[in-house]
């Protein structure tokens, strides 16, 4: 079986390894490696999963993750948020956990970036003017070589440090202490649950392609992403539902059904425990903002 641990550290031949990927979509395969990530969407629209966070992206989406972090990207048929989308552009950063000396993290100098690398061990989506600094930096760092390339890490790590304009991506509750069988395992089952999360789900077809018993795999996948697996599938809906809401093209009725709700009772129900929100109340929103 191929390992889903990519070992990135091997392809690392100085302090830090740059991949500019340009392929017309991206269909990745859940994994981790061995080194920290900074990764810029430079064109493309898709869906990423990070831990056990799935949202979509779009051109500009800047996120952080340290090592060992399962992740994967997606932005082939089925995933892209407009019809029109036909291309991937991504710029990737890899550099290794023990970069720095433990004295030399442990200084006072880099209090703030040794803090950070332990932010990023959830992942981290970064905004805001820290995002548009980063952007600059990331884009010229690609064409720089040798100490020049270090230094200008070393001045992203710092703004980056110093700023709160990020998110964080998998939830508190998640647990990455697990193996690649357990990441292949739940690589296949996010992958299901994103292709047909808009219809129906039984809890005995995703229980199958983890070969385990239903009750089994419930208490799997509670003790492996801190979450119920109806609580994870609902997330996901409401995720869709509010993208829906934002574009305005369809009526709250038409986003319950396509979004994989039998009834409208139980859409809002469920919209507002996760957004605190009415449907209604969540579109009046985004027309006064």
């Amino acid at each position: 079986m191929k390992a889903l641990l990519q070992d990135v550290e091997s392809l690392i031949k100085g302090s830090l390894y740059v991949k500019e990927i340009k392929t017309a979509s991206l269909n990745d395969q859940f994994h981790f490696h061995n080194v920290h990530e900074i990764a810029l969407i430079l064109k493309g629209s898709g869906k990423r999963i990070v831990g056990d966070n799935i949202e979509y992206f779009t051109d500009g989406d800047l996120v952080f993750m340290g090592p060992l972090l399962p992740h994967a990207t997606y932005s082939g048929k089925g995933y892209h948020l407009t019809e029109n989308d036909g291309e991937f552009h991504a710029l990737v950063i890899y550099f290794r956990p023990d970069w720095f000396t433990k004295d030399f993290l442990e200084s006072s100098d880099f209090a703030r970036v040794m803090k950070l690398l332990k932010v990023v061990e959830r992942g981290i989506q970064i905004l805001g003017n820290t995002k548009t600094e980063t952007v600059r930096a990331l884009l010229e760092l690609k064409s720089c070589k040798n100490l020049e390339r270090v230094l200008r890490l070393l001045e992203i790590l710092d703004l980056i440090s110093r700023s709160t304009e990020y998110k964080y991506l998998a939830s508190e509750a998640y647990s990455s202490s697990y193996g690649e069988n357990d990441v292949e395992r739940l690589g296949e089952v996010y992958k299901y649950i994103m292709k047909n999360f808009t219809g129906i789900i039984k809890l005995g077809d995703v229980s199958s392609i983890a070969n385990m018993t239903p009750t089994s795999f419930c208490k799997y996948f509670k003790s492996k992403t801190g979450k119920t697996f109806s609580g994870f599938v609902n997330e996901l809906r409401i995720g869709q539902s509010c993208k829906l809401l934002f574009d305005g093209n369809m009526s709250i009725s038409e986003i319950c059904y396509s979004c994989g709700f039998n009834n409208l009772t139980n859409f809002n129900k469920t919209f507002k425990q996760i957004t605190k929100l009415t449907p209604t109340e969540y579109r009046r929103n985004i027309h006064i903002e």
